[in-house]
């Protein structure tokens, strides 16, 4: 086997990502056929065939499957080994603790006890970041700790769970369902449901409360935050499912929060890259554990 340039392995990953050559090639910054040509050379260096084109898309073969897999490891791998490295160069650098905004008293409050509690170590440093960037930016080393809902792409991560809430769906006042005590999942059937662009489909079986039994929904407005979410709620053009510690006592004006049977719960978990050494982390983990089992009630 001649060697491998790992940008042969980038280019790999994004056509199989993709399943199209131009999309790719797009994505990549280059050209068409010198991505074809690129692709070819990696197959002649392995070996073996790793897609399989046809008119309608591409696709790996069962060795392509393996080696994206392997691929998108190694990639993640190397970013954050650089990210580490140049890091490493900075004077007194913060343990960068990161949330989505939904998450900000949670955050605010580990942050903060944290720093109190170990005035001597490296300090925490909370970062609000977009969710969907979220898991990247562990793993490539550019934030260390976050906390991550479940469920999220765990692919070279390590988590603990620091606890476990039921969820309640958001209805509009004028609902029919809205001056309910309790109702369950299946009476929701049918309904316009709220979609996250770029979910898998683990995670939109979630959101949408269909995780753990199938109901029929309708796909509604693309959605980027919760305030996005309880604002379409309000104009009816959406219901949706949440954490009950996001919505609290006192959901916004034309929004009503109902428990609802029928739903899986939700986990926030801690999570760090599986490759962190950095004491610090596993410092900042252990404080977040004891911190809930000791303080936080949900």
């Amino acid at each position: 086997m001649n060697d491998i340039d790992l940008r042969q392995l980038r280019y790999f990953v994004a056509v199989a990502e993709e399943r199209n050559f131009t999309r790719a090639a797009s994505r990549l910054g280059m050209t068409q056929p010198a991505l074809s040509r690129a692709i070819s050379a990696l197959e002649h260096s392995v070996g073996v065939p790793l897609l399989v084109r046809d008119h309608r898309d591409v696709r790996p073969t069962a060795a392509g499957r393996v080696l994206f897999d392997e691929a998108r490891d190694l990639d993640d791998l190397v970013r954050a080994a650089v990210t580490r490295a140049v890091r490493a160069e900075q004077e007194a650098p913060c343990l960068r603790v990161t949330a989505r905004g939904c998450e900000i008293e949670a955050l605010d409050h580990l942050v903060r006890a944290y720093n109190t509690s170990h005035p001597g170590e490296r300090p925490a440093e909370a970062v609000v970041i977009n969710w969907q960037a979220q898991t990247d930016a562990l793993r490539d080393g550019k934030v260390d700790v976050g906390l991550l809902r479940h469920p999220f792409d765990d692919r070279g991560l390590d988590s603990d769970v620091l606890w476990t809430e039921p969820r309640v769906a958001l209805l509009p006042a004028g609902h029919a369902l809205a001056s309910r005590t309790v109702i369950d999942r299946a009476e929701l059937a049918g309904e316009t449901i709220a979609t996250w662009p770029g979910t898998t489909e683990a995670e939109t079986a979630h959101w949408t409360g269909t995780d753990l039994a199938p109901h029929d929904w309708r796909p509604g407005p693309a959605l980027q935050d919760m305030s996005q979410l309880t604002a379409n709620v309000r104009l009816a053009r959406t219901i949706g499912f949440a954490p009950l510690s996001l919505v609290g006592d006192s959901p916004p004006a034309g929004v009503v929060a109902v428990p609802t049977e029928g739903l899986s719960g939700s986990r926030l978990h801690v999570a760090w890259a599986s490759t962190a050494t950095s004491p610090d982390i596993a410092r900042f983990v252990r404080h977040a554990a004891a911190y809930v089992a000791e303080i936080w009630t949900v």
